[in-house]
C-alpha cells in the first residue's frame, strides 16, 4: 500500500485551509477523509480510503451551499478526481445534523466515476465547530443503490 498524493492535491489542501482562515467565520472550508467499508458501489472507482476538500456556506439555518473535490490518496491515476457543487437541506436534531442535497458535476472533466446526471447526497454529521464525524451516501439520482456510502472525519477551518 502506497500513498500517491500529488502536488495539485497538496496545494489544494493547503489552499483550502488558508481560505477557511482568511474568510469570514460563516464561510467554512474543510479537509476530510472517508472510507466505504464495503467498497461495492457502481459509480465511483477509487481505491479506499478517499479524501476530499471543499468549502461550505450556510446562507440560512437549514440551507448549505457547497463545492467539493473527491479523490484517493491511494491511487495515482485519479486526477482530476470528482468535483461537484450544490445545495443541502439541513435538519439539526440536538448535536446531530441530518442532510439531503443535490449537486452537479461535470462528468466529462471528472475521472473515475460513472455518474449520470445530477447527484444526490444523504448524510449526517456530529461534532463541534472544528471537526465533524459523518456518514454520507453519494449517488446519481437515477442509481441511488449504486452509490457510495462512507464514514469519515471532516476538519473545518474558519
Amino acid at each position: 500500500m502506497s500513498l500517491c498524493i500529488g502536488a495539485a492535491s497538496m496545494i489544494g489542501a493547503v489552499t483550502t485551509a488558508l481560505v477557511g482562515v482568511a474568510t469570514p467565520d460563516d464561510i467554512k472550508s474543510y479537509v476530510a477523509f472517508t472510507v466505504d467499508p464495503w467498497d461495492k458501489n457502481d459509480q465511483i472507482a477509487f481505491k479506499e480510503p478517499m479524501g476530499s476538500f471543499g468549502i461550505e456556506y450556510d446562507p440560512a439555518d437549514n440551507v448549505r451551499l457547497f463545492v467539493e473535490h473527491l479523490s484517493s490518496p491511494m491511487q495515482c491515476d485519479d486526477h482530476p478526481g470528482i468535483n461537484h457543487a450544490g445545495v443541502r437541506l439541513l435538519l439539526p436534531i440536538n448535536d446531530v445534523t441530518l442532510y439531503s442535497g443535490a449537486s452537479v458535476n461535470y462528468g466529462e472533466y471528472d475521472s473515475n466515476d460513472n455518474f449520470e446526471g445530477p447527484l444526490m447526497s444523504l448524510g449526517m454529521e456530529y461534532g463541534p465547530e472544528s471537526y465533524k464525524l459523518y456518514a454520507e451516501h453519494l449517488s446519481s439520482f437515477d442509481n441511488f443503490v449504486g452509490g457510495r456510502t462512507a464514514f469519515g472525519l471532516k476538519v473545518l477551518f474558519r
